[in-house]
């Protein structure tokens, strides 16, 4: 029961960052060069999120708990490269230093980590917030 009710806890805040990332989407990138294109190694990565940078402190060991999930990981390389070092949010500190090769394995390794979450369509009453919400919006 405990699972069930965690789970849909969970399901609840993937919801509203879906949400919460509609609305930042909707607002204009930062003009900010592109990052080189570099290629992510994930087992390399995954010691600098535990390790080096410490992600899981907001993030979580998994990326899926804490102040904002990462798992399923919606960003491109390259976006998530430019976001991690260059924020607008005020809960997400701004990375400006931490080199593109090493945000590069980090978003490789997240990459490869399995969502625990259930599906919105598995959880009926987040299934109708969701669909209330996109016939409030006429979607």
């Amino acid at each position: 029961m405990r699972l069930a009710r965690n789970r849909i806890v969970l399901a609840a805040l993937a919801v509203a960052g879906a949400t919460a990332l509609g609305r930042l989407a909707a607002q204009p990138a930062p003009a900010v060069a592109p990052a080189a294109s570099v290629v992510g190694d994930a087992q390399r990565g995954a010691p600098l999120f535990s390790d080096k940078y410490n992600c899981y402190a907001c993030h979580g060991f998994d990326a899926q708990s804490g102040e904002r999930r990462l798992v399923p990981m919606n960003y491109t390389q390259d976006g998530f490269v430019t976001f991690v070092q260059n924020s607008p949010l005020p809960q997400m500190p701004r990375f400006p230093d931490v080199p593109a090769q090493d945000l590069a394995d980090i978003w490789a390794y997240i990459r490869t980590i399995q969502t625990d979450a259930p599906e919105i369509n598995d959880v009926p009453p987040l299934r109708d917030i969701r669909d209330r919400q996109r016939q409030a919006l006429g979607k």
